[in-house]
């Protein structure tokens, strides 16, 4: 099922947030994670499409996806 607005601008302005903190850019990220820029502007907009391996990675950078994608799961509930 696939977020709602309200969910994907929370979803993105974590992501922006993250980013920031971090003092990474999008294309950090799309290196880290080993994907275009267009499959990572792909993934912003439906955030269940990352797949767990690129979350890890993430995380493995202190990159906090699961704290939000949680909270987006139960807010849907």
């Amino acid at each position: 099922m696939p977020f709602i607005k309200t969910e994907k601008t929370m979803f993105e302005t974590h992501f922006k947030a993250e980013l920031k903190r971090l003092n990474l850019k999008r294309y950090d990220v799309c290196e880290l994670i080993n994907c275009t820029m267009p499959t990572l502007k792909s993934r912003l907009q439906n955030p269940e499409s990352f797949t767990i391996g690129e979350i890890l990675i993430l995380e493995n950078v202190n990159f906090n996806l699961i704290g939000i994608i949680i909270i987006n799961k139960i807010v849907k509930q």
